[in-house]
């Protein structure tokens, strides 16, 4: 038997861009600085999770008050976003580097969520698949795209290493565990775990609850 979790509007990510076609979340490529756009992965995959949360719910729209998802309209939300999920040296490579940074950027927005991470490290202390895919399933669950940190992507080749992205649905059936990834403005399914059994450095996974 097949099950699906996937969130209740994931149109609402979708982003018009300036040649007339529309992409499904951003693009880090759409930065105007060299630097953000090789590092950008981190800030963008912030920026599209919190504008789909502020297009959901009245009480986080300052979030994000953009009128029109447009391209251009949206970079500019993706600058303000960086300004406090900011990469370093080496990117955005901890997860605490964007809780951190998406939790300063709500409160200066006088919003109130709260980052949920899970960390997937090499060795003993890893939480087990189950535990991952529960994380992700509360995330969906909440109807909160899930911020995806994979420094290694290990046997998928469809995924690109030291990379964020997001995740928004969840599939559990005789295929296996799938996740859909947004990613560059498109979709696509991944085995996850595939990732969980091959990748061999530090991933995570993050939503954000909003506290009532």
């Amino acid at each position: 038997m097949k099950h699906i979790l996937s969130l209740s509007r994931p149109q609402a990510m979708d982003i018009l861009c300036q040649d007339g076609t529309r992409a499904h979340g951003a693009d880090q490529d759409w930065y105007s600085l060299p630097w953000r756009q090789r590092a950008g992965c981190g800030p963008t995959a912030a920026s599209v999770q919190m504008a789909y949360l502020a297009a959901l719910r009245p009480s986080l729209a300052a979030l994000c008050p953009l009128k029109e998802r447009e391209q251009e309209t949206f970079v500019t939300y993706m600058d303000k976003v960086w300004e406090y999920v900011t990469p370093g040296n080496h990117g955005l490579n901890r997860v605490e580097m964007y809780t951190g940074g998406v939790a300063r950027f709500c409160s200066a927005c006088g919003v109130g969520l709260v980052p949920r991470a899970l960390e997937v490290p090499v060795g003993g202390e890893r939480p087990g698949f189950e535990r991952c895919v529960s994380f992700i399933r509360a995330g969906l669950a909440s109807d909160c795209p899930v911020a995806f940190l994979n420094l290694d992507n290990g046997a998928v080749e469809a995924l690109d290493k030291w990379h964020w992205v997001l995740l928004s649905a969840l599939e559990e059936g005789d295929r296996g565990t799938l996740v859909t990834v947004v990613d560059s403005g498109k979709i696509f399914p991944i085995d996850l775990k595939l990732w969980y059994d091959t990748a061999r450095d530090l991933g995570g996974f993050v939503w954000l609850e909003e506290i009532k």
